[in-house]
């Protein structure tokens, strides 16, 4: 027993030290000399505001040529005023829209693309019972399908430039939470969309990273909880009657979202973590496969992938607070 606790110990504490180690490296190589990107060009998707205002000014800053794809016009003269060289204002769900607009970004960048950020993104939570099809439809289309339709049509220019594919993912596309089905399931089919990218684009010296930032202050983040309002109140007219509303209530919603909501705002990080990260990999010599952009990302989330599914289902069924009404409580 004495050999077999030195042995806990001693292995214990070489992780440690090892994990340590491992942190000091990837520091370092982050202060490794970066590509000069002034002049080059870089399209950037979601640009309103959050991680997408802020890539804008950091890539701006660095000289680099920023396309700016932005949903509303405010978030086009934002954008604008952060230094983006060119902004389109597109819904991301118009294809029509986007092929002209992806046309015009062709001719913007003279045949050459450094850069593709696929930074645009959409979640409306709530739990399975009380989503419908079409939001699920809706939140695929922003997070899923736009960014493949993009990357394939500008591929060629990416390809010219030996350029960068940069997805921006979540926590939420390596470890999957209750409560947000239809953002969770985009996540998980863009890792697997830029795991196949990244060795095909390979061999064109095309470099493929994927960002998963845990919980920040953005406005999509803190709102994240009230956008169960809206779920529940599009299931309920379209079926007023249904046995969920026996489980979810309307006393059982508003509890849920005002104590969960508390929870958000301690857990909410400086978004300059993700935007760090994500001008990292278009700036960088060597850029990472992935990035885990903030604390939780890294160490509660990290814990979560690689832990046992039991572990990893129990901590997650002690997050849904207060628990759903049943027959027998």
């Amino acid at each position: 027993m004495i050999d077999q606790a030195i042995f806990i110990v001693g292995a214990t504490t070489l992780a440690a030290l090892g994990l340590v180690a491992l942190t000091r490296l990837l520091g370092a190589l982050g202060r490794l000399p970066r590509q000069d990107v002034s002049g080059r060009w870089v399209m950037v998707t979601g640009c309103d505001s959050g991680f997408g205002a802020g890539v804008v000014s950091a890539l701006s800053g660095r000289g680099a040529h920023v396309i700016a794809f932005c949903l509303t016009e405010d978030g086009g003269a934002r954008a604008r005023d952060e230094g983006a060289r060119e902004v389109h204002v597109v819904d991301l769900t118009d294809e029509s829209k986007v092929d002209e607009a992806i046309e015009r970004v062709r001719r913007q960048c003279g045949g050459q693309l450094w850069g593709l950020v696929h930074n645009a993104g959409v979640v409306q939570p709530g739990f399975v019972e009380y989503l419908t099809d079409e939001v699920y439809r809706r939140v695929m289309e922003v997070n899923f399908f736009a960014p493949v339709r993009m990357t394939r049509a500008l591929l060629p220019e990416v390809q010219a430039a030996r350029g960068r594919v940069v997805l921006v993912s979540s926590v939420d596309g390596i470890v999957s939470l209750p409560g947000n089905a239809p953002y969770d399931a985009s996540k998980f089919a863009l890792e697997g969309y830029a795991d196949a990218l990244r060795v095909e684009q390979g061999f064109f010296g095309v470099g493929v990273s994927v960002v998963n930032p845990a919980t920040m202050r953005t406005p999509l983040a803190m709102t994240f909880f009230e956008g169960h309002r809206t779920s529940w109140d599009q299931m309920n007219e379209q079926d007023p009657e249904g046995s969920w509303r026996e489980r979810y209530t309307q006393e059982w919603l508003d509890e849920y979202v005002t104590s969960n909501t508390q929870g958000l705002e301690r857990i909410a990080q400086d978004p300059r973590h993700a935007i760090d990260d994500i001008t990292h990999a278009l700036t960088a010599k060597r850029p990472r496969s992935r990035y885990l952009s903030g604390h939780l990302a890294r160490t509660l989330f990290y814990g979560l992938w690689v832990a046992p599914e039991s572990w990893a289902h129990a901590f997650k069924v002690g997050m849904v607070q207060p628990r759903p009404n049943r027959p027998d409580d």
